[in-house]
């Protein structure tokens, strides 16, 4: 850099190009200018390579570890390092003018493409310097709001405030989160949310609600706060180290300093996936459903556990199947029923067992058979019990 350039004793100057190469390879996000009215538009005349490298002029919130990558095509204006030689260029910006022909931007023509513009507010003031749009201070209608965030019975709710937030005399405006205080943002909800959040296991045990680990200190934590109050916070203090997004009404998600992470949906959730999907847990999985449960498959299931199963309904059970239902147990099986039982086959029903049969009961073993008449009766009795004379085995007889 010419030490007589710009900042010294030789003039500003300032210009305005079109990238046209990004393929920097030293990575420091360079591109390649064809500056207007310095570089001619002809590249027989100065070819894309041979065109000097300008620099990006990086935001004072983000000096470094974010790539820039401009486009092909976009418009930029900068100013020469080395003066009036015009070698030395760096980018302070981009000029949303559209993308251009072959030669160029053609800034005769109209934008292409309307924008959908949010309404006007009328201005009441006659003196300028300030916001004089009617309302403002506080929520304006159609403008964006910021909320106040809290907690009742469990629940959230929203009151709008104003599209400043809370206003304190003589406070800087750089987001509270940002300074380390938590104080009037939507950081006390969550508190308070966190503690009444809880998942019930089928032993009545709970897992709690991780505590919220936030312990910005400045000027760690880097927030980025919009107009209605979303938030996104990448917060790099030390020992407290987290990753933050949340909307206006409270819903976020948080990853904290050991990697761990908590999503909380203020409302409804509504998650697809057009391919596939694999979920594994190495640790306890517990789902807690506070209203019904719907499961449905349009292809097999199959459940499948190396140890113990356990379903537990507190009140009827059903189970529906269109086709064969098949049961296999290659242990022992049991089946207790406190009250009455039945079990009904409106085709053919066999009972067959490899050994011993013992049938029991306190009362009476009732037998029906739609064969059974006065006539053969006694020889159905006989064939039962082996002709062993008085038998409380008793088959009604139909007619």
């Amino acid at each position: 850099m010419d030490p007589m350039g710009v900042g010294q004793e030789g003039a500003f100057h300032w210009w305005e190009g079109v990238v046209e190469d990004n393929l920097d390879p030293t990575g420091a996000g360079r591109c390649r200018v064809r500056v207007v009215a310095h570089n001619s538009p002809l590249k027989d005349d100065i070819s894309t390579t041979e065109l000097p490298w300008a620099y990006p002029m990086m935001p004072l919130n983000s000096p470094h570890g974010k790539t820039v990558s401009l486009r092909p095509g976009t418009r930029v204006t900068g100013f020469y390092r080395d003066g009036f030689l015009g070698q030395d260029l760096v980018m302070l910006g981009t000029i949303n003018t559209g993308y251009g022909t072959t030669l160029g931007f053609d800034e005769d023509q109209e934008p292409v493409d309307a924008i959908a513009l949010a309404e006007q507010v009328p201005r009441v003031g006659d003196i300028g310097f300030i916001d004089d749009r009617a309302g403002a201070g506080g929520p304006i209608e159609n403008q964006p709001q910021k909320t106040l965030v809290s907690v009742e019975d469990g629940e959230f709710t929203h009151e709008n405030v104003s599209d400043y937030g809370p206003i304190v005399v003589n406070e800087i405006n750089t987001p509270r989160l940002a300074r380390g205080i938590g104080k009037g943002t939507v950081l006390e909800a969550h508190l308070e949310s966190q503690l009444q959040t809880a998942i019930t296991k089928t032993d009545a045990s709970t897992i709690p609600e991780p505590d919220i680990p936030y312990a910005a200190k400045y000027p760690f934590n880097s927030v980025e706060e919009s107009e209605s109050g979303h938030l996104r916070e990448v917060d790099d203090t030390p020992g407290a180290e987290r990753i933050k997004e949340t909307h206006r009404t409270g819903t976020f998600y948080e990853i904290h300093p050991d990697g761990s992470r908590v999503t909380k949906v203020i409302k409804d959730d509504f998650s697809v996936t057009i391919g596939d999907k694999g979920v594994k847990v190495d640790g306890v999985c517990a789902v807690h459903v506070v209203g019904q449960a719907d499961f449905y498959c349009e292809s097999d299931i199959k459940i499948k556990t190396d140890m113990n199963a356990q379903v537990d309904v507190a009140e009827n059970a059903t189970v529906n199947v269109d086709n064969d239902m098949y049961a296999v147990v290659n242990n022992d099986m049991s089946a207790r029923v406190t009250r009455d039982a039945l079990i009904a086959a409106e085709g053919n029903a066999d009972l067959i067992a490899g050994g011993d049969m013992s049938i029991q009961a306190g009362g009476e073993i009732l037998f029906k058979d739609s064969s059974a008449t006065a006539s053969n009766v006694d020889e159905i009795i006989k064939d039962t019990v082996d002709g062993r004379g008085n038998a409380r085995i008793r088959v009604d007889d139909p007619s």
